[in-house]
């Protein structure tokens, strides 16, 4: 899932606001503001990616040791550093 984003004026400055309606950044040009919006979208596609692979793992994991997700999924953040 990516956010969609929208780029809205206020005044002399342009806001980055997400699907959420959250306030993502102030910028002084529409073009700093379109620029970042393409990096939140890099970012979320990068998210979806690595969410992705460790669903895999853990999927991976409970086949492996026919274990329950979520001690598939303690042992992979564990893996992690508990991220």
């Amino acid at each position: 899932m990516t956010n969609d984003y929208r780029i809205e004026s206020a005044g002399s400055a342009f806001i980055l606001i997400d699907d959420a309606d959250e306030q993502v950044n102030t910028y002084r040009t529409e073009d700093a503001a379109k620029k970042d919006l393409e990096r939140c979208k890099r970012e979320d596609a990068m998210w979806e990616s690595a969410k992705f692979l460790v669903d895999i793992a853990i999927k991976t994991h409970m086949e492996m040791y026919g274990v329950d997700r979520d001690t598939a999924r303690y042992w992979i953040n564990s893996a992690m550093g508990g991220a």
